[in-house]
């Protein structure tokens, strides 16, 4: 896991496929708009609007609840869940399961639907902010890698290159390399 890169994977699969990536290129904010008239998209920003993709699909989750498909999330750091713990408890509520990723330095309450996955320190995944959510009623995702690291002063100015998409065979594929990745962190 430690050499795995969410964001690398997704681009070279969109290529393999043949999935177009639009790059927006450096962008302050994504609007709703953005979200959903295009099916595959490149961008950068800081994290205010990570944070508002996030809480887009997030609120997709809760409310097309159909306790089917699975969601997996990456927070670098578990930590970084604390503050909407409570909406993942409930999107875990809502789901058949919940995969959450990070470095283990916070732990979130247990719940039957919801398992933590460490990711080592300095690992790719470490730098990696990602939710993908594979269902029959929902295939979107959202991987961004950090560029500038923690050592950013400010949080919310740390810079990050972003792939969004909406192609289900893309989120598919994402999602079964990640079970790949899960199935060797239990072994």
């Amino acid at each position: 896991m430690n050499n795995f890169s969410l964001f690398d994977y997704a681009l070279g699969a969109a290529k393999q496929n043949g999935i177009g990536v639009e790059d927006l290129g450096i962008i302050a904010n994504v609007s709703r708009r953005d979200f959903d008239e295009r099916a595959t998209f490149s961008f950068r920003s800081q994290v205010p609007c990570l944070e508002y993709v996030s809480l887009l699909i997030e609120n997709l989750l809760v409310l097309r609840a159909a306790r089917s498909g699975r969601i997996y999330a990456g927070f670098e750091r578990l930590s970084r869940l604390e503050p909407i713990i409570d909406r993942y408890l409930r999107v875990a509520d809502l789901s058949e399961r919940v995969y959450v990723f990070g470095e283990p330095d916070w732990q979130p309450p247990r719940h039957p639907n919801m398992q933590t996955i460490p990711v080592a320190a300095g690992s790719r995944m470490a730098r990696e902010w990602f939710v993908v959510a594979a269902s029959p009623q929902l295939h979107v995702a959202l991987i961004a890698v950090d560029k500038g690291g923690w050592d950013t002063p400010v949080l919310e100015e740390r810079a990050f290159h972003a792939l969004l998409t909406r192609e289900p065979s893309l989120v598919s594929s994402m999602a079964n390399a990640v079970e790949d990745l899960i199935d060797q962190s239990i072994e």
